[in-house]
């Protein structure tokens, strides 16, 4: 039997997710008040305003990447913030509240260095939506690798967000669910290491899709 024909200790689920939007009825019209929402709304929140942009699966990421980098830029027009708000590394957060803080950190940062922004137009206020996450099965489970290869090359690009994004922030699991699965069930440290060496936040879902496969049908 091939390496790659070898079942797995347990088979794959592979799982894709859509967003239904939950309006919090909580708004800033100056940055004081984003400030202080951002340091109490739920984490669902916050993922959902840094988050949203990399679950349309065709386009690249945007120059503002998530939703308070854009208020910053086209409501504020605090471009000097916009540009920090939109550099925040978030693959090199563990959870959502180390994403609250560094936004905290950035905020409050500009504004020891900058007298505080007028507030914005009745209209242009900062409106801090939820999102609920809906799961559901998308295929065949995976046994072994080429099983594995077959369905990610056939799920939907949110299957990709769900086991990428949500799996290692919103669920705080402590990787990827791809490279998890191929360390833990088929032994296959060597494609585990590849896999989380991606930054997914430097490709649309389309593309971090095919360096995945580039990297899978490279072991076969």
């Amino acid at each position: 039997m091939r390496e790659e024909d070898r079942p797995a200790i347990q088979a794959f689920t592979f799982f894709e997710c859509a967003g239904l939007l939950q309006p919090t009825g909580e708004r800033a019209r100056d940055l004081s008040k984003l400030l202080s929402l951002i340091r109490t709304v739920e984490p669902g929140v916050i993922y959902h305003h840094t988050h949203q942009y990399y679950l349309k699966a065709a386009v690249e990421a945007p120059e503002y990447p998530n939703d308070f980098a854009v208020w910053a830029a086209e409501y504020l027009e605090e471009r000097a913030l916009a540009e920090k708000l939109a550099g925040l590394d978030l693959y090199a957060y563990r959870d959502v509240e180390e994403v609250r803080r560094a936004l905290i950190g950035i905020i409050e940062g500009y504004l020891r260095e900058n007298p505080m922004p007028r507030p914005v137009r009745n209209g242009d206020e900062f409106f801090f939506n939820d999102a609920v996450s809906i799961v559901m099965e998308a295929g065949p489970r995976a046994e072994n690798l080429p099983d594995f290869i077959e369905g990610l090359e056939t799920v939907g690009a949110s299957s990709l967000y769900f086991h990428f994004f949500e799996a290692r922030l919103r669920l705080r699991r402590p990787a990827d669910d791809f490279s998890v699965w191929l360390e833990q069930g088929l032994g296959r440290g060597d494609l585990a290491r590849r896999i989380r060496g991606l930054d997914p936040y430097r490709y649309s879902l389309e593309g971090l899709r095919g360096e995945i496969l580039s990297l899978l049908h490279g072991a076969v």
